[in-house]
């Protein structure tokens, strides 16, 4: 089995490939590129689409939104209840992303909020009041300094 979870072939991941240097890149310009037919490039990326294996969509980011404040917030959680915390978290509208992770703490999240009203609201009435959660710290974000939607494959041949 491949490192990336999925059962994907060398066609699939070349598929991949173009479809993250533009998301918009047609099936027919693809299977030029590929040496495939078009239909076989559509019926790949329709599979993988369906199986979760890829998303094709528009992002705007959120700190490029007027007045959203952005927070990561820490979570130190009982060893017992940490999928469960993650999973209640993660059902937050205002949470972009959830890890469970290895050190000082155990789950890291992000959140964009409205303001810092919204944010003392969520971090006091709904993430602070989850079974489990023993302890948080937040860090609000001034500036991005960096940040990208890019994530190269890698080259799993080379290996």
């Amino acid at each position: 089995m491949s490192p990336l979870k999925k059962n994907l072939d060398p066609i699939d991941l070349a598929i991949i490939r173009q479809l993250q240097e533009d998301g918009r890149k047609s099936f027919a310009q693809i299977a030029s590129e590929l040496n495939i037919s078009p239909s076989s490039v559509q019926q790949r990326a329709n599979r993988l689409i369906r199986e979760k294996a890829i998303v094709i969509k528009g992002i705007v980011h959120p700190a490029d939104i007027e007045d959203v404040v952005m927070a990561m917030v820490a979570i130190k959680a009982d060893g017992t209840k940490l999928h469960a915390v993650a999973q209640a978290i993660s059902r937050l509208a205002e949470v972009r992303w959830v890890v469970i992770c290895a050190g000082q703490y155990d789950i890291l999240l992000e959140l964009v909020c409205e303001n810092n009203e919204h944010l003392l609201n969520i971090l006091s009435n709904k993430i602070s009041v989850i079974e489990g959660v023993r302890e948080t710290i937040t860090f609000p974000y001034l500036e991005v300094a960096k940040r990208t939607y890019e994530w190269s494959l890698p080259d799993l041949a080379a290996e």
